[in-house]
């Protein structure tokens, strides 16, 4: 996409509520472009804006809608992505959510506990399967990023929180109030049902 006013639009769909700062981060786009371009779907009804944080609205969905066959046509006929999509979907996503259920429960007495995270080896354990598992999606999407390098920003973004989760800031295997690595997979799933007009499984 090089329409900044529609992405712009595309990332409020990834980011649900942001400020311009945020959708920033998404795509590495110009700040200023950003806040020019949701300033303007302010004005046309396609975005919302409410203390300097923005929504898009039902018109700019349908707007993007509209776009996304368009855009993304090569990627919507290309067999090759389409598999590539396939294993994401019933191999890396599926681990990827089970592993984030482990990581926030435990199973104490044949019942799933809250993980209090005081067992260090326990969750070094998860952190190392989530490192695995991005090893493999980096290899299963390869397709998709060879036509669309802002996929690899995700990656990139995912491979930060678990960095950060490694060195011990364990907020950024989950947590939902920072760029951790299940919020990051969550917008990059996402962005790439977007791009391949795939409805999400779960």
């Amino acid at each position: 996409m090089s329409d900044s006013y529609l992405l712009a639009l595309h990332a409020l769909t990834l980011k649900q509520l942001s400020d311009v700062d945020g959708l920033v981060t998404i795509f590495g786009q110009d700040a200023d472009d950003v806040k020019k371009a949701l300033e303007n779907a302010v004005a046309e009804g396609t975005a919302m804006a409410a203390r300097d944080k923005y929504m898009i609205t039902p018109a700019g969905r349908t707007v993007l809608d509209e776009a996304y066959p368009q855009w993304f046509a090569h990627e919507r006929s290309d067999a090759e992505i389409g598999s590539a999509m396939e294993s994401f979907e019933t191999g890396v996503n599926k681990q990827v959510l089970s592993l984030t259920t482990a990581w926030q429960t435990v199973e104490v007495a044949g019942e799933r506990q809250q993980n209090d995270h005081s067992d260090s080896s326990y969750d070094a354990k998860i952190i190392d399967k989530l490192g695995a598992v991005l090893d493999r999606t980096t290899t299963v999407l390869a397709p998709l990023t060879a036509a669309q390098p802002s996929v690899d920003r995700f990656l990139t973004r995912i491979a930060d929180a678990l960095t950060r989760a490694e060195d011990g800031e364990l907020d950024y295997v989950s947590s939902v109030r920072i760029d951790s690595f299940h919020t990051v997979w969550f917008q990059m799933h996402e962005h790439i049902l977007r791009i391949t007009g795939r409805e999400r499984d779960e």
